[in-house]
């Protein structure tokens, strides 16, 4: 999990990049552009991702439920409206190439009852299209309001304890096991 002082330098990152700093993702070369994909299609397709797939620790547990049940289950009945979307990925910071994102992102705005001013954004990043279609998922990315400011999150757990102890009625943080 970041540090809150690197948490709160990557989302300000984020934010000069869902600002319109624009963002320096995996494209391809110059001499070709890179291959385009509907924002629908990478919308259905995050939803469908696995989260085995996007995730390193629910990889090695052998979790094998969709993005999608993986949020339902995380927010419970937390949230106000949950909206996805695709496209270039908005939650990258250029200056990081781990997090330097693509053209190909889906995910999720979980607008919170309790607090629909500070929203959640969840993304999957996606390796370039195979047949038209997009390629397969590779890595989660995250920023939510803890309480203190927005933290960016790698990791489906950091994001599911962060927003769980501020948004969800009972929330326990769950151990740090497969189990």
């Amino acid at each position: 999990m970041a540090t809150r002082s690197s948490g709160r330098l990557a989302a300000t990152a984020i934010a000069c990049t869902l600002a319109g700093a624009g963002i320096a993702a995996a494209a391809a070369p110059a001499n070709k552009p890179a291959p385009r994909i509907a924002p629908a299609t990478l919308a259905a397709a995050a939803r469908e991702a696995r989260i085995a797939d996007a995730d390193y620790e629910y990889g090695r547990c052998g979790d094998e439920r969709t993005l999608e049940a993986w949020l339902r289950d995380t927010v419970r009945d937390s949230a106000a409206r949950i909206t996805w979307h695709g496209g270039a990925c908005r939650l990258a910071n250029p200056d990081n190439p781990i997090d330097s994102g693509s053209n190909w992102c889906g995910g999720a705005t979980i607008v919170p009852k309790a607090d629909p001013k500070h929203a959640a954004e969840i993304e999957v990043h996606f390796e370039a299209p195979v047949d038209g279609r997009p390629g397969k998922a590779y890595a989660f990315r995250a920023v939510n309001d803890d309480g203190d400011g927005p933290d960016y999150k790698r990791d489906m757990r950091s994001f599911e304890i962060g927003y769980g102890q501020r948004f969800v009625a009972g929330y326990q943080v769950p151990e740090d096991d497969c189990g």
